[in-house]
């Protein structure tokens, strides 16, 4: 009895010391990390009304796509991307072809797939990447502050073994610039007024 207590404390102990050895990985990822909350504590309250341009360079391909975002208020939205144009409304959602009028009544993310980006990247999205990456980052984040469009951003800079990401929103909740292996967002002009012909589901000449 007591040589079988022996060998199961010499099996288990190793493994102990193993695990005391080796612990847990470092991790510089918490949420709670002020440069990274100050950027989510923006992101995404927009409310409106004003209309954001941007330009995204899509690095796979090098694609330069102009993105125009116009926010009415928090339950109407739409965002054109060239001849898609994906709406919200209080009736729900739309993705619509401008140069043939025709939509589905779903957000067909689908659609934009070749650029690297999702419908809402100026928001939930970039908040989730930025998420994500706080569980992989190696380094404490650095905050800064910048202009874009001649507003002011907050931003943070993350660091990886790979590199660097970095991300910046505005006062107003929206994204100013992301800079990141597979993408650059970058804010061109914001203005307070919403046009009503980017609520419109075709465009002719396109």
């Amino acid at each position: 009895m007591r040589l079988s207590r022996f060998f199961a404390v010499a099996v288990v102990a190793p493994l102990v010391f193993s695990g005391c050895i080796t612990g847990k990985r470092p991790s510089f990822g918490s949420q709670s990390d002020p440069a990274i909350a100050a950027v989510l504590s923006k992101l995404d309250t927009s409310i409106g009304p004003f209309t954001a341009s941007y330009s995204i360079l899509t690095r796979l391909g090098n694609i330069t796509t102009p993105v125009t975002v116009a926010i009415q208020n928090p339950t109407e939205r739409s965002i054109t991307f060239n001849d898609i144009r994906f709406l919200q409304s209080t009736a729900g959602y739309s993705t619509c072809t401008l140069s043939n009028g025709s939509c589905s009544l779903v957000v067909d993310e689908a659609s934009i797939s070749n650029l690297a980006v999702t419908h809402d990247f100026y928001g939930a999205s970039a908040a989730a990447r930025i998420r994500q990456d706080a569980t992989t980052m190696v380094g404490p984040a650095i905050t800064s502050s910048e202009t874009y469009a001649g507003q002011n951003a907050t931003c943070v800079q993350l660091s990886f073994t790979s590199g660097t990401k970095k991300y910046c929103v505005l006062d107003n909740g929206m994204l100013a610039y992301q800079d990141t292996p597979d993408l650059q967002i970058t804010l061109t002009k914001l203005t307070d007024a919403v046009d009503t012909k980017l609520f419109e589901t075709s465009v002719a000449g396109l």
